[in-house]
């Protein structure tokens, strides 16, 4: 009897929670790299979003930070994720996560697709438009920034397209927390993929909530791997990417929507009295 091969591809994530100031531009600045600077014999590490302080980056500002971060990376020789930054390009305000290689040259960049109604985010930032999938180790990864977590087409297209792990940088509240661990969890089931939520601390709503952080990691099958409490930390942990072909061949969800999709343009027809063009009875 021939035995398949294990896969034994493996990523070691780093994500970095601290504690950052609101107006302190240069100081969030510096302890963030500070923070990258201590990491070791990582593969990827990821900041949340909007750790940086209540800013939006001209781009000249962005390059200069990119070009700290791509110093680091080289020297480490691990991918940087930049979490959530908003950036002024031209007059067009965008809430980006970079990703930065191991080579300290920016790979690509994910752009928050929605941004947040709830919190105003959309009178002044616009969404994106499309996937920044790359790949790290032999592993194809995606990122959701913040509430686009909260849209399961987001994570499941990432998914469909090869993502085997996602990162959901963020800035939620404490009083949403639980909810945000369920979505981490749920997203990774529904996709068999690994989910790392990694969230801003010392951050307040308009309404005064506080964002206390909480990270998690979350392996394939909804299980959680690593959890970070309200304390200044890099939560890491070790994606075992063997648990995701293991988990695929017991629950093929992906295997099934794209079957479905193969079916027909629309594979799923709405029938009943409240399909499109139905009429009521007198």
């Amino acid at each position: 009897m021939v035995c398949e091969p294990k896969d034994d591809r493996k990523l070691d994530v780093a994500l970095i929670q601290f504690r950052r100031e609101l107006h302190r531009i240069d100081s969030n600045k510096d302890r963030a790299l500070e923070a990258l600077r201590s990491i070791e014999g990582a593969d990827i590490a990821c900041f949340s979003e909007v750790w940086i302080g209540a800013a939006i980056l001209e781009e000249a500002e962005v390059y200069a930070l990119l070009a700290d971060i791509g110093e680091i990376a080289a020297e480490k020789g691990f991918h940087v994720l930049t979490g959530g930054l908003f950036v002024n390009s031209g007059g067009r305000v965008e809430d980006i996560c970079h990703v930065v290689g191991p080579d300290g040259r920016t790979l690509c960049a994910q752009k928050k697709i929605f941004p947040s109604g709830a919190i105003g985010e959309r009178k002044f930032c616009e969404g994106g438009d499309g996937l920044a999938l790359f790949d790290v180790s032999g592993v194809r990864c995606g990122v959701a920034v913040c509430v686009d977590m909260m849209y399961p087409e987001i994570v499941r297209e990432m998914a469909l397209a090869g993502a085997e792990a996602v990162f959901n940088p963020g800035n939620i509240p404490g009083q949403r927390l639980e909810l945000w661990r369920g979505l981490a969890a749920a997203r990774a089931a529904e996709n068999v993929v690994f989910a790392a939520f990694v969230n801003n601390m010392g951050a307040r709503y308009l309404d005064g909530r506080a964002v206390t952080g909480g990270s998690i990691v979350c392996g394939p099958s909804g299980d959680i791997i690593a959890s970070a409490g309200e304390e200044e930390t890099v939560l890491r942990a070790t994606l075992e990417m063997w648990r995701v072909s293991d988990q695929r061949s017991r629950w093929p969800y992906i295997e099934d929507v794209k079957l479905l999709r193969e079916r027909a343009e629309s594979p799923l027809r709405v029938c009943g009295p409240y399909s499109a063009g139905a009429r009521s009875k007198a």
